[in-house]
């Protein structure tokens, strides 16, 4: 047995070229550029998309495997991320060459002396980027020593003079080793199984085994482990395009799916426990976090990925905390989801709020009032134009960033000329928004002042709107948007509140009839149980269908996770820290060390709106919105006759609603319904499926269409308000199966129609007129 210690780099000439020329090409290209011909620059130009059409695909991993046939195309795939930051850089000194000239490559290439400007900004970010592609390609560049121990194997010497060619390389002399202890067709181990295409890396080799024709490779791990002398489990070995040839894999380090602090090493818990028959493609470093990066896959024999994940479960089996895991399922193709796993938290720096003009709405209704952990922004939609207003939950814990949350959804409201009513029984929640509020109702009185206002507003505008034949509510100065925001709703609304028949009246009646009318609803509660919310399915469920929900970290104890909203099934508020955890974590005391204060994880959550999942986010920082408030923004529902009559609006505000006016004295709850001394009431009659769903349709559907069919009025077929068949079942909570059911029944009697709209279905009161010409669901 021999011993061989030699330098040798850390990369074959080859890749070592390729390396230089991702780092060299763009500044060539950039100084060539302005003198190319007109032909020579349409070459180039051909050229550069042609290469760059190969990179684009090459860093998505979507060359297919006619690809495996070219030459260096394992360097290609190994330097995929490099390619993509070289071909950019060389599009940018191309494209100004070309364009701008000599003057253009001057400022691409010297603006960075003029850090200031707008040029010297892109010639920063430009070397950046091409100093960024060489630092990354170092250790290609760099040497390292290599011991290599060979069994002798007897046969005659090799002459001086002979011109027989020895091995030049180390990868020939891995081969050569490998041809007298394995292949060789007389004493091989495995003969006539030749090793070529070895490629040495910084941590591994990789190499091609062809077997003779019409036999299979069946070299063992075991025997390259005895002749290279590393581990079996450091050996990796799959067939190629036939079973005559493998591809194999020979680490100098720990390789990372067995190295349980990488993410392909704690893959094989997740495996085991949360994700089973799935794997990691395109594992990745992320910049943004320092952590890693990878899209989940389903195996062959698995058809799709779950779309909801217990995030606590898998945080623990990638021994992680819940704040440093985002698993993100891909809206598009079921078989594919994203995982990231961080060493920090994007989100912890946090960021500040970018003024009010950063809240003004696109024309969908979106804004932007934070971000997600991936970066993105995270939005909220705050009304549709066809869907009308939208509204909106925020759900934590004291401390957690509730009232800032709720604070940033008022300050868009205001960004958007949207008027305001705020309740707040705790009378001193948040004092910027009373101050962008129409108005407010401040205590527990002043809290069912305003709801009581609210739904008189929401009276009016239902009579205005049958009166007028409005059908789609259209915002102007005088006819507004009008949010009534309640903060701490389960004062109002939980088991034992005062007047909580009447404030569960309301809420229900807002929740279901606003929306067509501009006037949307904001709950904010340290909670989501529903008995919180005034143990009304119907306000859930249309607070559900029209809104965007906004969890922040709850308690334990009080989180029913049953009454989560979907898109938030799997994970838990409250396992959400109320600190950002801290590296210091010491067993023992020490003095002479400065400790540091904990930092609150304020206005850390989750976040699904309209149509999309829940996602770890984190609202913009704004400790107080006073000195963005515009006083031309405070507008106010003064299309209602009665707004602005102060002693009017009090005696509204002091008033019950109809049919809570009754008092019973001493003890009384001023509600109507309530039991009173020596009468019992008969309890009210529960619906059947049929009715339910009768109900709730009539909840949902238009005001005006609803009275043109009660009043016989003929109909037409562009009149016809219909609601979708998901959002219906799951507003009436009957079970699917029955509620398929009861469909029929209804539609055979004539009470209901449906239609077919794509690849859904709704439905919409009253027989099907004739002339829709659709057909039935």
């Amino acid at each position: 047995m021999s011993t061989l210690t030699k330098t040798v780099p850390n990369a074959e000439p080859a890749e070592r070229a390729a390396a230089a020329l991702q780092v060299l090409l763009p500044v060539g290209v950039g100084v060539l550029a302005p003198f190319l011909d007109p032909n020579a620059a349409a070459y180039a130009g051909a050229g550069f998309l042609a290469g760059a059409t190969f990179a684009g695909a090459n860093y998505m991993n979507r060359l297919g495997h006619w690809a495996n046939q070219l030459p260096g195309i394992d360097i290609a795939r190994a330097h995929r991320d490099t390619m993509g930051m070289s071909t950019i850089t060389t599009g940018m000194g191309l494209a100004l060459g070309q364009l701008g000239g000599a003057e253009a490559t001057d400022a691409l290439m010297a603006g960075a002396l003029e850090p200031t400007t707008i040029p010297g900004i892109l010639s920063l970010g430009w070397w950046a980027a091409v100093v960024f592609t060489g630092w990354r390609l170092r250790r290609v560049f760099g040497n390292r020593k290599i011991t290599v121990e060979q069994p002798q194997a007897p046969g005659p010497a090799v002459p001086v003079n002979s011109g027989a060619p020895g091995p030049v390389s180390l990868a020939d002399k891995m081969i050569a080793a490998w041809g007298r202890v394995i292949s060789d067709p007389k004493s091989g181990r495995h003969k006539n199984q030749v090793l070529s295409d070895v490629v040495i890396y910084a941590d591994r080799w990789e190499g091609r085994i062809t077997a003779a024709l019409g036999d299979s490779v069946n070299v063992s791990k075991e025997s390259v482990s005895s002749l290279f002398h590393r581990p079996a489990e450091c050996i990796d070995m799959k067939y190629g395009a036939h079973s005559g040839e493998a591809l194999i894999t020979v680490w100098y380090t720990q390789r990372p799916d067995l190295d349980p602090s990488t993410l392909q090493g704690a893959w094989k818990r997740v495996r085991a426990r949360i994700l089973p028959k799935t794997h990691l493609e395109d594992v990745g470093e992320d910049v943004n976090t320092g952590g890693q990066v990878a899209r989940i896959v389903a195996d062959d024999d698995l058809d799709a990925l779950p779309r909801v994940v217990n995030l606590g479960e898998l945080a623990g089996a990638l021994r992680r905390s819940i704040d440093l895991v985002s698993y993100e399922p891909s809206r598009r193709d079921t078989r594919r989801a994203i995982i990231r796993v961080m060493d920090h938290n994007p989100l912890e720096a946090g960021h500040d709020f970018q003024g009010l003009d950063s809240l003004k709405a696109t024309p969908g209704g979106w804004v932007n009032i934070g971000k997600i952990v991936s970066g993105f922004p995270a939005k909220i939609q705050l009304f549709d134009p066809k869907l009308g207003a939208l509204h909106v939950v925020i759900a934590g814990t004291t401390g957690s960033g509730k009232g800032g949350t709720g604070q940033m959804i008022s300050l868009a409201y205001h960004a958007n000329r949207m008027a305001q009513i705020y309740g707040d029984p705790k009378g001193a929640s948040n004092p910027a928004i009373p101050k962008m509020a129409a108005y407010s109702g401040l205590t527990q009185a002043g809290a069912m002042g305003a709801m009581r206002l609210s739904w008189w507003a929401l009276q009016h505008r239902i009579a205005e709107a049958a009166r007028l034949e409005l059908k789609n509510f259209e915002p102007t100065a005088t006819r507004p948007y009008c949010a009534t925001i309640l903060d701490e709703a389960a004062q109002m609304l939980a088991p034992g509140a005062p007047n909580r028949k009447e404030a569960v009246k309301i809420v229900k009646d807002g929740a279901s009839l606003t929306r067509s009318l501009g006037m949307p609803w904001v709950l904010i509660n340290q909670t989501v149980n529903l008995d919180q919310l005034g143990s009304e399915q119907a306000i859930r469920a249309n607070l559900l269908a029209g809104g965007t929900w906004i969890i922040l970290r709850t308690d334990r104890d009080q989180v029913n996770l049953g009454d989560l909203p979907p898109g938030f099934q799997g994970i838990d508020p409250s396992l959400i820290p109320p600190v950002w955890a801290e590296e210091d974590d010491s067993l023992v005391y020490d003095p002479t060390m400065q400790e540091s204060d904990p930092r609150r994880t304020f206005g850390l959550g989750y976040l699904a709106a309209p149509g999309g999942r829940a996602g770890m986010m984190r609202i913009a920082t704004l400790e107080d919105a006073t000195e963005h408030i515009r006083p031309e923004h405070v507008l106010a529902p003064i299309d209602v006759p009665w707004w602005g009559d102060e002693a009017y609006m009090e005696e509204l505000a002091m008033t019950p609603i109809p049919g809570f006016e009754e008092k019973d004295g001493e003890g009384g709850t001023g509600e109507a319904g309530t039991s009173f001394p020596g009468v019992d009431l008969p309890k009210a009659k529960e619906l059947t499926s049929e009715e339910k769903v009768l109900a709730t349709l009539r909840d949902e559907s238009d005001p005006l269409y609803v009275d043109m069919l009660d009043q016989g009025e003929e109909v037409g077929p562009d009149d016809i308000d219909y609601v979708e068949r998901g959002q219906l079942q799951a507003a009436c909570g009957v079970a699917e199966s029955t509620f398929a059911n009861v469909l029929n029944k209804l539609e055979k009697k004539g009470q209901i129609h449906r239609i077919k709209e794509g690849k859904t279905s709704k439905v919409a009161l009253g027989p099907r007129p004739p002339e829709t010409g659709e057909t039935a669901a």
